[in-house]
């Protein structure tokens, strides 16, 4: 093969990848064409689902709550304390960090106000109703609060 045909065939190799890559997402969202090999053009779709941000206190025998710093709680910075401290996914990341600071702080009534990321937006998942060094009722999962993974349905 000469130098010219192997640069042609390179260039005609690189124009066809990309002009594949730029009309697969047309192919799907604006024709709404169906195949296993065109995915979808989902960029940063679902990301921080099963996210929780909480806030913890300790409620008194008065039924007062005193709020803590789950950092300074467990000694830890926050910038070098580890990710499960950091960033807790899902019901199970919260109950993680909880049993941490119920083994740290002893016999407490600790209580936290928490929220999950879903699709739809924010959605509480405890209101301070129940004693986390305690174990909790069985409760149903929340829908959506879970990525949903890259098969198409």
């Amino acid at each position: 093969m000469t130098t010219t045909t192997a640069t042609r065939t390179r260039a005609l190799v690189f124009v066809a990848v990309a002009a594949g890559l730029l009309l697969m997402p047309a192919y799907r969202q604006v024709f709404g064409g169906r195949s296993r090999f065109v995915r979808d053009w989902e960029l940063f779709n679902e990301v921080g689902v099963g996210l929780v941000v909480a806030e913890f206190s300790v409620r008194d025998g008065d039924g007062r709550e005193t709020p803590i710093d789950r950092y300074a709680a467990l000694g830890r910075e926050r910038r070098t304390a580890p990710r499960w401290l950091r960033s807790m996914n899902g019901e199970a990341g919260l109950l993680r960090v909880a049993g941490e600071l119920c083994g740290k702080l002893g016999a407490v009534d600790l209580r936290a106000r928490a929220s999950i990321a879903t699709m739809r937006g924010w959605v509480p998942l405890h209101a301070g109703e129940h004693d986390l060094c305690r174990p909790l009722p069985p409760r149903p999962q929340i829908p959506g609060t879970r990525p949903r993974g890259h098969e198409d349905p």
